[in-house]
């Protein structure tokens, strides 16, 4: 009998995953319309690095169809980051948050709306809310298509490539409009160490966020990295190493 091939969503590495490591927890987010496989590479580095404990959840909507994705909204990607948190929490005595792009947004989120649970935050391309008006505009006008071009694959390394939608439901871009701008309001409650990471080139978030992030919380501890071979999917890309000795670098600070 002939086999079905395998659909790039129910392969492994595009699967939620736990490394068991250390009781320093690091919960690394994927982005807008992606999986983990976004960011498995530098998770698995990280964790061979550092020894820490790992775990990489799936965001409710991702990681089956487009129209999957226009069932939710803003409030169930925070529900399910914050699932994920209890879930790390339960095992580990520390817990750093991090992401890419939206799961950028969401660590920034969480560690300003729970500062008792998080002692460190990680955004690596994250989006806090500075769009272009020519973006923003298209949203809101009536009779457009329910669903738009994918923003997926914004990489600059030839041969890599990003599991994620090839479409995106236009109604749930305004969730993630929403979901940012909001972020973007609540930085200045963000207290903990903060490592900001920052393509110099992003074809999907604009480069400014980095220093708005950075100027903007309230954290003691900043530090931001330039990253300057890399697109938005940095993680995937030419950086992905220095990306993770970074991260783990600063696992092992605040864990100190």
């Amino acid at each position: 009998m002939k086999q079905m091939p395998i659909a790039p969503f129910d392969l492994p590495e595009a699967q939620p995953f736990l490394l068991e490591g250390s009781d320093t927890g690091f919960l690394f987010f994927h982005g807008f319309t992606s999986t983990p496989q976004s960011v498995s590479n530098v998770a698995q580095h990280v964790h061979r690095i550092s020894g820490a404990t790992v775990y990489c959840p799936l965001l409710d909507g991702h990681g089956e169809a487009p129209t999957a994705l226009a069932k939710t909204g803003q409030a169930d990607w925070v529900a399910s980051a914050e699932t994920a948190l209890e879930t790390l929490s339960s095992r580990c005595a520390r817990v750093i948050v991090g992401g890419l792009s939206l799961g950028a947004t969401l660590s920034l989120n969480l560690a300003a709306r729970m500062p008792d649970k998080i002692q460190g935050v990680i955004s690596i391309n994250g989006s806090t809310g500075l769009y272009r008006p020519e973006v923003v505009a298209p949203l809101y006008e009536t009779g457009g298509a329910a669903f738009i071009e994918g923003i997926g694959s914004d990489i600059a390394e030839p041969g890599m490539t990003e599991i994620c939608y090839d479409r995106i439901p236009r109604e749930t871009l305004k969730e993630r409009f929403l979901l940012t701008n909001a972020t973007g309001a609540l930085l200045p409650l963000i207290r903990q160490p903060i490592l900001i990471l920052q393509s110099r080139r992003d074809n999907v978030v604009d480069p400014k966020n980095a220093p708005r992030i950075a100027t903007s919380v309230g954290s003691s501890e900043i530090h931001l990295c330039w990253l300057e071979r890399s697109y938005h999917v940095a993680t995937l890309d030419y950086d992905r190493s220095l990306i993770a000795q970074r991260i783990a670098g600063f696992l092992g600070q605040v864990a100190s």
